[in-house]
């Protein structure tokens, strides 16, 4: 699903309703990540921001798409990093759900060095082996299921596209990450359009004990739908998936789409009131924060 070189430019071009608004400076509530106090109460899911998600599952320590820093000069974090540097714990396992410099950053993984175990769609290998030789990087197609510290992963199908410049166009796969760990399931979807492929893994591999799921990076929806969803679709996917707690993701971090960096979360909770979703189901965390499975809080 990737946009037209003239759709692109179609884009770029057109006005935004939030421009002016975007001249103002938007800060957001962050907290300070307390590393011994997450380990110490059992299996959870912290939002570092953007699509970066720090899960501690049946004591692995899980990292999704690391982006610590900056994207590029021009395209700064506006929101800190929850953590002071050196804080992060070491990864266990890393999942990368596609390419795009927004989910696949260069020092991020350099940071993090040869000590995860990196699980990445088809077509990431040499990459990884220029950014950190010596690292184990398991290459997956859709479907695929691999078993890493007795959990296991399963790459799924996603609505989106892969690019890191003019000639690599969807060289590489891209997908939604499926973790079990036999007494929880949970789903991470990266970036992805809404399609049927929700429904299928609902009733498939579901029910899903947490979906994490997009809810901004999404306007102007004629431009952005085929390969971003919304959030009333994402409360739609959370239901076919048969999840029991929807944790948002991909707001409030990077300034890259139309929207203003805080509207998202007042689009989420005025569409899950609509879908008359509890904030037991439907919380959101800020940056930092800490949703913990129950039984763990």
């Amino acid at each position: 699903m990737q946009p037209g070189f003239f759709d692109v430019l179609k884009w770029k071009f057109a006005s935004n309703r939030y421009a002016a608004a975007k001249k103002k400076k938007i800060r957001l509530k962050v907290i300070e990540t307390r590393v011994e106090e997450i380990v110490s109460r059992g299996d959870s899911i912290t939002y570092l921001g953007h699509a970066t998600l720090w899960l501690r599952l049946a004591g692995c320590s899980i990292l999704t798409d690391p982006v610590f820093g900056d994207i590029w000069p021009n395209i700064k974090r506006n929101t800190p990093f929850p953590f002071p540097a050196g804080a992060l714990p070491p990864a266990d396992i890393v999942l990368i759900s596609h390419d795009h410099f927004d989910h696949l950053d260069r020092k991020s993984i350099r940071r993090l060095g040869t000590l995860p175990v990196y699980l990445v769609p088809l077509g990431y290998r040499d990459w990884f082996e220029r950014v950190v030789p010596g690292a184990t990087v398991l290459e997956l197609d859709w479907l695929d299921t691999t078993v890493q510290k007795g959990i296991q992963f399963r790459l799924l199908p996603a609505q989106h596209w892969t690019r890191r410049n003019l000639i690599d166009s969807n060289r590489r796969l891209w997908g939604s990450w499926m973790i079990d760990t036999g007494s929880r399931r949970i789903f991470f979807c990266g970036d992805s359009g809404y399609f049927r492929g929700f429904g299928e893994f609902g009733e498939k591999y579901g029910p899903f004990d947490a979906a994490i799921l997009p809810i901004a990076m999404n306007e102007p929806r004629w431009f952005m739908q085929a390969m971003h969803m919304d959030t009333a679709e994402a409360i739609q996917v959370f239901r076919q998936l048969g999840a029991k707690v929807l944790i948002p993701e991909q707001w409030g971090t990077f300034d890259l789409t139309d929207e203003l960096l805080d509207l998202p979360p007042k689009v989420y909770r005025e569409e899950a009131r609509k879908a008359g979703l509890t904030e037991t189901e439907a919380p959101l965390i800020p940056h930092g924060g800490t949703w913990y499975f129950p039984g763990n809080e």
